[in-house]
């Protein structure tokens, strides 16, 4: 299993690259890097434009920007057999429990693993593990033009892990957001 790190939004909502921001004494996309290493080799999924950011660090560029599906499409056209460990960068509390949780809980005959949120009962694509039957349906999508991961669950009818901690799966995407969350650490 391969480690994803998606870091290849704009972020035009926080103002900054939201992989760059610190959370725990270290810029997030280097915090996950160090978690999600422990599973496998990890990749940063990034815009060509980004891969100054990150070093010698392994990338995997996405050649479709078309938000997330994209960068996970790009994975997964890059290494098809492999299954992908998938992280996005502004999702500052998943920590090594999380994604023990989610290993610990994996079914790999679904095309993913998630987490369902435990208040909105909404799928959560963007911590999970996405399996190699799901290429197939991600090419589908993307020929479709359809490039919404959370749609593409349901159409591969990904029932979802109950998350044990609602925290886990926070996404932090203003600059008001980030200080909410700083503030109450």
């Amino acid at each position: 299993m391969n480690g994803l790190i998606l870091v290849g939004g704009y972020s035009r909502r926080m103002g900054v690259d939201k992989s760059q921001l610190l959370y725990h004494s270290k810029p997030q996309w280097e915090y996950l890097l160090d978690v999600l290493s422990n599973f496998g080799p990890t990749y940063l999924s990034c815009r060509d434009e980004q891969r100054y950011l990150f070093g010698p660090t392994p990338l995997l560029i996405d050649s479709f920007e078309v938000g997330p599906l994209g960068g996970i499409g790009s994975a997964f056209f890059t290494q098809p057999l492999s299954s992908w460990l998938v992280v996005a960068c502004d999702m500052p509390l998943v920590n090594q429990q999380t994604l023990e949780y989610l290993v610990a809980n994996r079914d790999e005959n679904q095309p993913a693993t998630v987490f369902r949120h435990p208040t909105t009962g909404l799928l959560e694509p963007l911590v999970g593990i996405w399996e190699p039957t799901a290429e197939k349906w991600l090419k589908e999508a993307m020929y479709q033009g359809d490039f919404s991961p959370m749609k593409l669950l349901k159409k591969m009818g990904v029932e979802g892990l109950t998350c044990p901690d609602e925290r886990w799966l926070q996404n932090i995407n203003t600059r008001a957001e980030w200080n909410k969350l700083m503030n109450s650490a």
